[in-house]
């Protein structure tokens, strides 16, 4: 495709990616390709950051199917998403130099979450164990094989959300 033919196809999956992260109180941190990076306790963590964290990735799932046969029946090409969610601790701030500096979280957190979103398939909503702790009562999760990540010594448990639980 042409880059203008691709940025047009971003920015439309973007708008729609961002509402939802909007919707769900999510500081957008960054955009890396077609990658967003999201964190759900900026500036200050609350009790349901992974609780609107997953909440969001479903709702985006939804709207990306949404958007593939919006884009099909226009003859443009399509693409699916999958997406990593890990929560815990992380360093949030200023970082940089006097030359560029952005408003961002790094930790070893953010790297397994990165894992995770690499290691998911289209359509696939990947979560850690301590993200699966603490949205097992709302949730509908597998538990998969641990799965070996860079950095990390023992394999990481994981687990794919297959549905939300109506709530009450």
């Amino acid at each position: 495709m042409p880059p203008e033919e691709v940025v047009g196809l971003l920015n439309e999956y973007y708008a729609l990616m961002t509402a939802i992260a909007v919707k769900y109180n999510a500081y957008i941190d960054k955009f890396i390709g077609d990658c967003m990076m999201l964190v759900f306790s900026a500036p200050m963590p609350k009790n349901d950051d992974a609780q609107r964290a997953v909440k969001a990735a479903w709702e985006m799932q939804k709207e990306i199917i949404n958007l593939q046969e919006k884009w099909q029946k226009l003859g443009k090409p399509t693409f699916s998403i999958g997406i990593g969610i890990n929560t815990g601790e992380v360093i949030l701030g200023n970082i940089g130099s006097k030359h560029k500096m952005d408003y961002t979280v790094i930790g070893d957190n953010v790297n397994l979450a990165a894992r995770l979103y690499a290691a998911a398939k289209g359509g696939q909503i990947l979560i850690s164990q301590n993200t699966y702790e603490e949205i097992k009562n709302f949730t509908i999760a597998n538990k998969l094989e641990p799965i070996k990540v860079k950095g990390k010594e023992k394999p990481v448990e994981i687990y794919e959300v297959l549905n939300l639980k109506e709530e009450k």
